[in-house]
């Protein structure tokens, strides 16, 4: 009776092993058995785009008068209307994120020069002076 308790155990573990065996012997195909299609979207495609620059690299860029940095680019604004850009956010005024503030500023206010630098014809002190910027009157 003992033997039989004890071969159950071990015949159950044997078939088990010689199911795992004959499964792992059968040839897996995971290859798809279609190839995806890709369409392109009018306008998206790299020459579209070739001028184009993300706003994440634009936030964080310097703006200068001249040659003296006057704010730093916070944040994008975008007409949700037409969608197209409206504004770019700046930081102004300040020492080291202590005490600046955010002013809107039109987007044709700010003009891309060579080697990405941006420019503005606006003044330290129109900025400084300008409105404070609140994002929560924002949609």
């Amino acid at each position: 009776m003992m033997m039989m308790m004890r071969a159950a155990p071990c015949a159950a573990l044997a078939i088990f092993l010689a199911l795992t065996a004959a499964h792992a012997q059968q040839p897996q195909n995971d290859a798809p058995t279609n190839t995806p299609v890709t369409t392109l979207i009018p306008g998206a495609d790299e020459a579209s785009l070739a001028g184009s620059a993300r706003a994440s690299k634009l936030i964080g860029s310097n703006v200068y008068q001249g040659d003296t940095s006057i704010g730093t680019i916070e944040d994008v604004l975008v007409d949700l209307d037409h969608g197209a850009l409206r504004a770019f956010v700046l930081s102004v005024g300040g020492f080291l994120g202590i005490g600046n503030k955010l002013v809107a500023v039109p987007i044709s206010q700010i003009r891309l020069g060579t080697e990405a630098k941006f420019t503005t014809e606006l003044t330290r002190e129109q900025l400084t002076n300008a409105p404070a910027f609140n994002p929560s009157k924002l949609k």
